[in-house]
């Protein structure tokens, strides 16, 4: 597996403004994860930016031009570009990570054709779901792969893996493990991908890649979306997200009443017609200046604003 030199995760940790103790893994691994997941959710965004912006719109998950892009030129990337980079930078730092394959739910037209990547990181023999590409719903901590094991995310909503068959599955023995998100304690929980356990190769990822980013179904190809996480570090964790989509910009957060009763609140920030705006929102909520072909090359695609 590739991975990156002494020198370019020192670029990275200065990228994400984290300064660890690396050269080899501490002695609480786990916590080193998390802390590491929470500080690149808060810096490198979740977009789809080069599919739009782009005079060629070609994707890469080559790690030395992931590197470059997200180190070096401070940009994001979606599923398949982040947690490849992400897989990479654990690698190098001494822990044992595979990449597999996912299938994102449909509300509509539930499972389709695998869509999704994440990385599954093995720590004192346990499994971990890490997943930083999967914006506003998606994990923000590593998951331990456990049947009905929950997690927080931001207010009362909360995650959770299940090991089940799926309702497109032939064979009824099939297990698959599934992620799923709930509002509120109340609310019901909401499928949002499924994942195996089989590692996959590069060349398999090169060929979801070509897909999600060509074919003009793919909700990336479609829609021009930026997200990042905040991170509190006074609160010690993840409060809100930012999440750029098409025409607006939308701040999610964490709310708690006077008597102690925790919700989530949605915050408009802005909303735009016109790409000199949404540029311009780009620079101010996620620091990512578009150069003056960049933002030519969205000129003429459905997802234009005009």
């Amino acid at each position: 597996m590739a991975t990156y030199t002494k020198d370019q995760l020192t670029q990275y940790f200065r990228r994400i403004i984290y300064s660890p103790q690396y050269g080899k893994l501490p002695t609480d691994p786990l916590h080193f994860l998390t802390e590491l997941q929470m500080y690149h959710m808060a810096a490198v965004p979740f977009e789809s930016l080069s599919l739009h912006y782009s005079k060629y719109r070609i994707i890469s998950i080559e790690p030395e031009d992931l590197f470059q892009k997200i180190v070096q030129n401070g940009r994001g990337g979606y599923c398949m570009e982040v947690n490849t980079f992400f897989g990479t930078v654990l690698w190098s730092l001494g822990f044992f990570v595979i990449g597999v394959g996912g299938r994102v739910k449909s509300p509509v037209l539930g499972y389709k054709g695998w869509d999704h990547m994440v990385n599954l990181v093995t720590i004192n023999n346990k499994r971990y779901l890490v997943d930083v590409g999967f914006g506003a719903d998606g994990p923000l901590q590593p998951v331990l792969l456990e049947d009905n094991h929950t997690i927080r995310l931001i207010g009362p909503a909360q995650a959770r893996l299940q090991y089940k068959s799926l309702e497109e599955h032939t064979d009824p023995s099939q297990r698959v493990w599934v992620y799923s998100t709930q509002e509120t304690k109340d609310a019901l929980w909401t499928d949002r991908y499924s994942f195996v356990e089989i590692e996959f190769f590069p060349a398999d990822f090169g060929v979801i890649n070509l897909r999600m980013s060509t074919t003009p179904q793919s909700f990336f190809v479609q829609s021009v979306m930026c997200i990042r996480t905040q991170l509190n570090l006074e609160k010690n964790g993840i409060t809100s997200v930012v999440i750029l989509f098409k025409d607006t910009v939308k701040k999610r957060f964490r709310i708690v009443s006077e008597s102690g009763v925790e919700s989530s609140q949605t915050e408009l920030l802005a909303e735009f017609k016109t790409e000199d705006d949404r540029v311009k929102a780009l620079d101010k909520y996620f620091g990512i200046v578009l150069r003056p072909e960049e933002q030519r090359a969205i000129r003429g695609l459905a997802s234009e604003l005009r």
